[in-house]
């Protein structure tokens, strides 16, 4: 029988950074880079942004190509370097980066700006 009173903890969301970025506040991150290096037997491979190069651990047969653009939904790992575990790694090779860097620096720019008059509407705020 199923305890009814069962609660399920909530992953904590994961904040876009490019990996220049990334804090020491960051414990779950998406980033968006050319994946090299990639290791098929550690299944571990590496993701450049520009601004940096990270190390991506996988789980077993989740890989991208060498040179694929992918984005890399993952926890941060704080060993001797910062690097993350990859808990989803999906294709961006068909995306437009600019575009897509365009609505995230509005998004930078719009959404605190929102969550300030949120409440005044009556919605939740922080």
């Amino acid at each position: 029988m199923e305890n009814p009173e069962r609660t399920y903890r909530r992953r904590k969301p994961a904040v876009e950074r490019k990996i220049g970025e990334i804090g020491e506040d960051d414990t779950r991150v998406a980033i968006i880079g050319k994946a090299f290096k990639v290791d098929k037997i550690d299944y571990t491979f590496w993701v450049d942004d520009g601004t940096g190069v990270i190390l991506v651990e996988s789980e077993e047969n989740v890989l991208p190509e060498n040179g694929q653009i992918v984005r890399v939904i993952g926890r941060v790992i704080r060993n001797e370097e910062i690097h993350l575990f990859g808990e989803v790694v999906q294709d961006f090779s068909d995306t437009d980066l600019e575009a897509l860097e365009e609505i995230m620096e509005l998004e930078r720019k719009v959404l605190p700006r929102l969550q300030e008059v949120v409440p005044i509407f009556g919605g939740e705020g922080e």
